[in-house]
């Protein structure tokens, strides 16, 4: 476990991956089948995405789904407005369970599908995991950033970031492709930000 989460947290993170387990069995919100998988597919693959979280940075999580990386983000930064947008009912029951259970109060649901002309507000962080393309979530999210909002990605083999960078706007945004080393297949983290 992550040297900087204190003992609290990390009893939070085994309750967390406990609970979707649990749940899992009669739900199915994702395809794992014990503590280790969950601790090695999803915790140590999203731990990263931590490092950027500013203090107080307002988060919106896109497609959560079983929590990864929103519930995470929860509770590794307390001080930190956290969002997990998810459209379907039973895994937002799935988010209600594990907030109320680690009683993380920073942490809000929307169960909504997001729309290029949604009013959710604005972020400092827009992040994802497994959601929809890079431009994808740059068009359906232009509501919600300001001049100083960023977007932490979490992507697969570079080749596709590649192709996926190829359609946004270099004039406007300017990115970043971070090489994660701990995962087991290739990892990486597309850091998007506006330029000046």
């Amino acid at each position: 476990m992550h040297d900087s989460f204190s003992t609290e947290q990390k009893k939070k993170i085994i309750t967390f991956i406990n609970l979707a387990l649990k749940f899992n069995k009669t739900h199915n919100i994702f395809s794992r089948k014990n503590h280790n998988e969950v601790y090695e597919k999803d915790i140590l693959d999203c731990l990263p995405l931590i490092e950027f979280l500013k203090k107080n940075d307002n988060v919106l999580d896109l497609g959560t789904g079983g929590g990864f990386p929103g519930v995470l983000l929860s509770i590794a930064k307390p001080s930190n407005q956290i969002n997990l947008l998810e459209k379907n009912k039973k895994k937002c029951y799935f988010l209600k369970i594990v907030i109320d259970e680690l009683k993380l109060k920073n942490t809000r649901i929307i169960n909504k599908t997001i729309a290029k002309q949604n009013t959710l507000g604005k972020f400092d962080i827009i992040t994802a995991r497994a959601f929809a393309s890079i431009q994808k979530i740059i068009n359906l999210t232009k509501n919600n950033t300001h001049q100083n909002s960023k977007y932490i990605l979490l992507k697969g083999k570079k080749l596709n970031i590649k192709d996926e960078l190829k359609d946004i706007d270099k004039n406007k945004l300017r990115y970043e492709i971070i090489k994660q080393e701990a995962t087991t297949k290739e990892r990486n983290i597309v850091l998007i930000e506006k330029n000046e």
